[in-house]
Order: structure tokens, then C-alpha cells, then sequence
């Protein structure tokens, strides 16, 4: 067999081309542009580029926007006066580029760049969540016109993106859903939501990225929309929406990204058996899928342990197949979880 890279096997995965064995999430490069004004600047208070304060404390797995601090826009139907986008042309893209990649291996990995606050999450920072809602009801029209609105700016993230960076994956971070249901109609996200994303899937794709939605919580009434617009992964696959299952019906449409039982290692009544033997029965169910990526959603105590777990599944297979080159480094046992904030530039200001 020729010889392949665990670049390509990773791409694979992201095409749902069945890669020769499980991608590792080591062979991903990512980062937040550094260059863009979407959230915390710094750990603590701060203010982003579109009037937003935000607080990203200490021992925070993620920034939430400052409850105490007046929302941006109190009016929906003033927003074309009050809501001022930042400009994308003013951004020095290339010298952010070029410290944000530095330590890029484009020629063994895959690259990805995270838009932070995609519609949904950039809407409720700007009304506050509760307005969000309420505008969602009682002001769908206006709501559309500024969902619109933001997809547009985010369209133009993309465009300086895929020039100035050139990764092969663009994901942007919209959470839809709590746990248990969707924060809106699967009928209103279609209306409001449906077609600006696919206005940002397709302009992904026209500039040659594959499209990445991360979405936290339960969102399977909206699984075939996200087939329909070609969205290419879908991450985390939190345990609420019954991953082993989906796997099933989507296997070959959508690649999975996660999908661990997360909920599982929040649990006091689990025992290091039942994490353990759910970590292996996810790799079992997932790994013959050909559209998986194994995003470590575990504990941070397990993250070794599902590492080694795939290591060890896929060194049989990439033997059997007499694959040359290296399988990619075996896990540390020191390994721990990356949260999204501690990859962005700048964080380190």
C-alpha cells in the first residue's frame, strides 16, 4: 500500500472517507485568530470589539458575558443605530497569521481556525440572554435582520481566514440547546437561523474549508438540517443527545467530533469502572464509523486513558495494513484537556 500521512488520515475522517484508523486529535492544529475582537482579551474583565464586557475568571472552563454590565443593545429595532461592527479590514491578518501558525505542522496535521460566537451566542451577548429570547418571540423580523447581520461579519472572518491563514477547517461556536431541549423551536431556529448558517457553511466551502459547527447541548431535532446545509462535523456530541445512536443514523453523513458519555465524569456516583468500560464501548461503536474524530470529552483524570485506548485499537490495524511512517506519538500520561480559551493569542497578553 502507499504510503500515507496522518495528515490525509485525518482529512479522511472529516470527509467521511473511512480513514485507515482513528485520527488523533494531536495531528489538529488550532487556534483562535489572535487578531479578532470576539470575547475576553485577558483572564478577568474585558471588553471585546463589539461593546461586550466579559469575565473569564481563574479556573473558568469558558468566558461568560458580565451579567452586571448593561447589555449593548436594550432596543432590537434600534440595533442598525447602536450596533457597531467591528471593522475586519483594520486587522493586521497577516502578522497574526503568521505568529498564530509559527508552530504549524502543515505537512503531517490538519489545521483549524475557531470562530468564537457564532449568531446565537454573539446575539445574546449583545441583548443579554433573556432579551435574546424575548426578541426571538416577540421580534422575529428585526431578530432575522440582525442574525442576518452577524452571519454576514462572520462570512468575512472567513474570507480573511482561508486567505491569510489558510487552514483546511473553519469551526465556528454556536450553542443551540441546554441539556434537555433546544433554547428555541426546532420550527424557529429554521426560520431565524436555517438559512444564515448556510450562508456561512456555504462560504466556508466556496473557500475550500471544511465547516465545523460546535453546538454544547441537545440539538438532534436539528441533526438533519445540519446534513441538509453540508455541514461537514458536528462537536461535542454531548451525552444528551444519545451519541451511540446517532452514530447509526448518521454514519457517513455528519462526522462526529466527541461523543463520549461527558455527563458520566460529572457523575459522583461513577465508578472508575463505569468510566472506564464507557470510554472502550464509545471507541468500539465509534471507531469502525469512519466519521470520527476522538475529541476528549471525559475527565481529565480519563484523558490518558481514552488516548491509550485508541493507540492501542488502532496499532493492530495500521500494522496489519503495513502502513509505513509513524501511527503519531503515543499518549503521555500527563495529558490533560485543552480548554478553547488557552489556545488563543490572546490570552497570553
Amino acid at each position: 500500500m502507499a504510503e500515507i500521512t496522518r495528515r490525509e488520515n485525518v482529512l479522511r475522517a472529516y470527509r467521511r472517507q473511512n480513514p485507515w484508523f482513528i485520527p488523533s486529535m494531536s495531528d489538529v492544529d488550532v487556534c483562535i485568530p489572535s487578531v479578532l475582537e470576539e470575547g475576553p482579551t485577558c483572564v478577568g474583565k474585558s471588553q471585546d470589539g463589539w461593546g461586550t464586557w466579559w469575565l473569564l475568571l481563574e479556573g473558568q472552563p469558558g468566558p461568560m458575558p458580565d451579567e452586571k454590565a448593561p447589555p449593548v443593545l436594550e432596543d432590537i429595532t434600534e440595533w442598525r443605530d447602536v450596533i457597531h461592527f467591528p471593522d475586519v479590514d483594520k486587522y493586521d491578518w497577516e502578522a497574526g497569521a503568521a505568529a498564530d501558525t509559527a508552530n504549524w505542522d502543515r505537512e503531517n496535521r490538519i489545521s483549524s481556525c475557531i470562530i468564537v460566537n457564532g449568531m446565537w451566542e454573539r446575539f445574546d451577548a449583545l441583548c443579554g440572554f433573556e432579551n435574546a429570547l424575548c426578541n426571538v418571540v416577540a421580534e422575529p423580523e428585526e431578530t432575522y435582520a440582525l442574525l442576518s447581520a452577524i452571519a454576514d461579519h462572520k462570512i468575512k472572518y472567513i474570507e480573511k481566514i482561508a486567505k491569510y491563514y489558510k487552514p483546511d477547517k473553519i469551526q465556528l461556536h454556536d450553542d443551540y440547546g441546554t441539556e434537555k431541549a433546544m433554547f428555541f423551536s426546532p420550527d424557529t431556529w429554521r426560520e431565524l437561523f436555517k438559512p444564515n448558517l448556510k450562508k456561512i457553511v456555504d462560504a466556508a466551502h466556496a473557500n475550500g474549508l471544511i465547516y465545523e459547527h460546535h453546538s454544547c447541548g441537545y440539538i438532534v431535532p436539528i441533526l438533519d438540517d445540519f446534513v441538509e446545509l453540508g455541514i461537514d462535523a458536528w462537536n461535542p456530541v454531548q451525552n444528551p443527545n444519545n451519541p451511540m445512536e446517532l452514530i447509526k443514523k448518521y454514519k457517513g453523513k455528519l462526522t462526529f467530533v466527541g461523543g463520549y458519555n461527558d455527563r458520566l465524569f460529572v457523575d459522583p456516583k461513577a465508578t472508575d469502572e463505569d468510566k472506564k468500560n464507557s470510554i472502550l464501548a464509545t471507541i468500539d461503536a465509534f471507531g469502525p464509523s469512519g466519521s470520527w474524530m476522538p475529541q476528549p470529552t471525559v475527565g481529565d483524570d480519563y484523558v490518558y486513558f481514552a488516548s491509550k485506548a485508541i493507540y492501542d485499537y488502532n496499532k493492530p490495524i495500521y500494522d496489519k495494513l503495513g502502513l509505513s511512517g509513524e501511527l503519531y506519538a503515543p499518549p503521555s500520561k500527563d495529558m490533560k484537556k485543552t480548554a478553547v480559551y488557552e489556545t488563543a493569542e490572546s490570552m497570553k497578553k
